[in-house]
């Protein structure tokens, strides 16, 4: 083990944190550990300098990872292949003869009415697994027992589970971003445009707390305009009018955006409950980010997608609001397959998962944009 001596560096340091000196540039070689992929060669004791250091401490990073993305998962099934969804559209008012009777006139009660229903089918299903090689004879030579063994593919398997998380958040939010991509009309609010058009100015910017105020009264209006039943904010046909109840509206905001939300205005509103919208999800981004750029706004509001012939970019989008029928994922159909070779003593493991993604443009939905 090497042990370096910090008795000169420690009284440079008391003295900056004291206010003796200034800052002083600090070499930390020693200090402060990194840590070593491999084993050193020079990790003896201390004593006879020949023996070899043994682990005291064995930490396995066993943590799990819940995922970030809204949660849009709906329902498995076994059997069966096609999602098959049904709506009628609405009827029509008429003359109530009862009152409008006279003698020697017929009042015909047997003419055939039949609804009219629209069918909407979705029949893919998307495939993927994960797979990880099992062997305990070949890594016993690593550990001192068998419960720290055990620990040692605990964290695997909670590693496995934490990248599988993960790619069904991908899966979620690239569901949620094509339902965003193709909304029209209604669907695409201007947020910034119609600030602008009811003061005259357009907002210094998107965290401007005036912005945000009418930012949570155009959410809470949305959700009365959504409630109400007709094709205003979807893109089914006329007479196929759909609402969305409170409790079957989605709400999701980008992260930094809806966490101004309750900081600049919850924090200085003295009725805070004329300016909370209510419960919404977060997420930190709708697409990605990289390392360059993981704080910047507009990267983590923007949207970049294809299907098929089109192309879909959006920026700044703030949030979305949809009913939980127009996105979800369904039979996510998550199962472990194994298989054991003798001759090389160990095990194949298929950490497997089918999922069926659903987007339904022709039910209630909103995005929110900062244009």
């Amino acid at each position: 083990m090497e042990v370096k001596q910090i008795a000169t560096i420690l009284n440079t340091i008391t003295e900056e944190i004291t206010g003796e000196t200034g800052i002083v540039q600090e070499d930390l070689t020693g200090v402060v550990d990194l840590g070593n992929t491999v084993f050193s060669a020079d990790w003896k004791d201390n004593y006879v300098k020949s023996m070899i250091d043994r682990i005291g401490k064995s930490i396995f990073v066993d943590r799990p990872y819940s995922g970030f993305a809204p949660s849009i998962l709906r329902s498995d099934w076994e059997y069966g292949s096609i999602l098959a969804k049904h709506r009628t559209k609405d009827f029509e008012a008429v003359e109530n003869p009862s009152w409008k009777l006279t003698p020697g006139t017929t009042v015909d009660q047997f003419e055939y009415n039949p609804p009219e229903v629209a069918q909407g089918f979705w029949n893919h299903r998307q495939s993927w697994q994960i797979e990880c090689s099992f062997a305990e004879e070949q890594v016993k030579s690593a550990f001192t027992s068998a419960s720290e063994m055990n620990a040692f593919f605990s964290m695997i398997e909670s590693t496995i589970d934490s990248s599988r998380t993960q790619k069904m958040d991908a899966l979620a939010m690239r569901c949620i971003n094509r339902l965003i991509a193709g909304t029209t009309g209604n669907q695409a609010a201007a947020i910034k445009a119609d600030y602008q058009a009811i003061y005259g100015a357009a907002p210094s910017n998107i965290l401007n707390p005036d912005f945000l105020r009418f930012l949570a009264y155009k959410v809470l209006d949305y959700k009365d305009l959504l409630k109400v039943r007709s094709t205003l904010f979807n893109q089914g046909a006329a007479g196929y009018n759909r609402h969305t109840p409170p409790e079957f509206l989605h709400v999701v905001m980008c992260s930094a955006v809806g966490r101004a939300l309750d900081v600049f205005l919850q924090s200085d509103t003295y009725h805070d409950n004329f300016t909370d919208i209510g419960s919404y999800e977060t997420v930190p981004y709708w697409q990605a980010v990289t390392a360059s750029d993981a704080v910047n706004l507009a990267t983590r509001m923007s949207i970049s997608i294809a299907d098929g012939e089109s192309t879909y970019t959006l920026d700044n989008v703030m949030g979305v609001m949809f009913d939980q029928d127009a996105v979800a994922l369904n039979n996510t159909n998550m199962r472990v397959t194994s298989s054991y070779n003798a001759n090389g003593e160990y095990y194949n493991n298929f950490y497997k998962v089918d999922t069926n993604c659903m987007v339904d443009l022709n039910e209630n939905a909103v995005v929110l944009r900062y244009v």
